[in-house]
């Protein structure tokens, strides 16, 4: 299960993926929440929305990508990424039902230093 949420992870990324609205549509909860790094809140929609409007590859790396299993069903999931010399520490919470989903998400600048490790 690690891979395969890692995997999902990169996909958030890709233009390939968050072009496609089906396949966005199945892979975000229909009860999601994001905490931005604008700190914002975004529901499903919203997030559906900001993503169908890329026209390219976000061009996002994962760094120090950990992962937790909470309970049969349930993934906690946290990594770093670099965004224009900003550095951001992420949240996931990932849920299985009939495929994985995403559940909730927060991005949020970090101050801290460390070392990065691609992923």
């Amino acid at each position: 299960m690690n891979k395969e949420i890692l995997t999902l992870e990169k996909n958030l990324f890709k233009l390939e993926y968050i072009s496609n609205k089906e396949w966005l549509e199945k892979t975000i909860d229909d009860k999601f929440i994001e905490c931005g790094k604008s700190g914002y809140l975004f529901h499903k929609k919203d997030t559906i929305d900001s993503l169908l409007v890329c026209k390219e590859d976000r061009s996002i790396t994962i760094y120090n990508y950990e992962y937790q299993q909470i309970d049969e069903k349930t993934y906690l999931i946290h990594y770093i990424t670099k965004s224009q010399d900003k550095i951001y520490y992420r949240t996931s919470i990932w849920t299985m039902d009939s495929n994985l989903k995403l559940l909730y998400h927060q991005a949020t600048e970090f101050k801290e230093n460390i070392t990065l490790i691609e992923y």
